[in-house]
């Protein structure tokens, strides 16, 4: 490969060192805030890759003053591109699975900008994965397998496989606490993806982490290999699958598992609080008095508060959740606060 440019190379080692830094505080067992330093430091990984990739191609990814051709200058220094406007010159009008993910981490960094949120991980681990692969896969197609991640990064030990009663211990906090806030933010941008792009490993990785047999004792072929997806190789990934189905705990599909009909809320609410709610008036006096959903007669019956309430499309009305119905409880055990929400509107 022809050599590359000075500061082609010191934005390529910003951006390496960047995402290296990110798995390293990602990795670290007793670490609580992995998740935002995570992002963090990937969005700096990126947007020095992309920046090292218009560097090259002689781009000049600065922004400049309006209606002039001068540049925008901070503590005497240009000011480059930030990683949304990257993006867009990047991928240009292709709007594929590793745009998206990009778009997902932006939107997620300034909402957790001012937050501490451990509990997260969990819940956003596949896109994680896949903005570290996608990440090295950019890197490399870009400026060749010497610069590849691969050499400095090692496979994680995990416990996640040992211990289901954590693993929804953690989902229940999750649910518990309050996020509603971000939750509503990652919900509302999971349902506005395409079907093709939630399915895609370069927007969300997901992963089964299954036992590798040697042919012979103390065989010494690798104890972990990756194999991605090869969608011209059918057979071979239909065993693979197979193999997921297997170790798969099992499920049976339900349409809105944990959700509520107004008469479940009601039902709830007079038996916790022990008093008379109806579902026609004063449910529906609550969920106006909060503004949770929109009007019977809305044109957008979608936009709802995800934590609270969701629109089923094929019945055509809503589903209450749990943290609705404890939302009620606690407001409603206050007598005046009751009367005010109760009162005739």
């Amino acid at each position: 490969m022809k050599r590359l440019p000075r500061k082609v190379k010191e934005l390529i080692e910003k951006s390496r060192e960047s995402s290296i830094l990110a798995v390293d505080i990602y990795n670290k067992p007793a670490t609580k805030f992995r998740s935002y330093c995570f992002i963090v430091l990937l969005n700096i990984a990126w947007t020095s890759l992309f920046h090292a990739i218009f560097e090259r191609l002689g781009i000049k990814y600065f922004y400049k003053k309006n209606n002039s051709n001068r540049y925008i200058r901070v503590d005497g220094q240009k000011k480059a591109w930030v990683l949304n406007k990257c993006i867009n010159e990047y991928f240009k009008d292709q709007n594929s699975p590793m745009r998206e993910n990009l778009r997902f981490f932006i939107g997620l960094r300034n909402q957790i900008e001012h937050r501490f949120l451990p509990a997260l991980d969990l819940d956003i681990f596949g896109e994680c994965q896949a903005l570290l692969l996608n990440y090295e896969r950019i890197l490399t197609q870009e400026f060749g397998e010497d610069y590849s991640l691969g050499e400095s990064l090692a496979v994680p030990l995990q416990l996640l496989t040992v211990d289901s009663k954590w693993r929804n211990k953690i989902l229940k906090e999750i649910q518990s606490r309050e996020y509603e806030v971000i939750k509503e933010y990652i919900d509302t941008f999971r349902y506005s993806l395409e079907e093709a792009v939630w399915d895609s490993s370069e927007y969300n990785f997901k992963i089964f982490l299954v036992p590798k047999l040697g042919n012979k004792q103390r065989s010494a072929d690798i104890a972990v290999e990756f194999i991605p997806y090869d969608k011209d190789n059918p057979k071979e990934m239909e065993k693979y699958k197979k193999v997921a189905a297997f170790i798969k705990e099992k499920q049976v599909p339900v349409v809105n598992p944990g959700k509520f009909k107004p008469g479940d809320v009601s039902q709830r609410i007079e038996q916790t609080l022990a008093i008379t709610f109806h579902p026609s008036s004063h449910h529906a006096k609550c969920w106006k008095y909060y503004k949770v959903r929109p009007s019977s007669n809305s044109k957008f019956p979608e936009k709802t508060k995800i934590k609270y309430y969701q629109y089923d499309v094929v019945h055509g009305d809503y589903v209450y959740t749990e943290e609705w119905v404890e939302f009620l409880i606690s407001e409603l055990s206050d007598i005046k606060k009751r009367e005010e929400v109760l009162k005739k509107q």
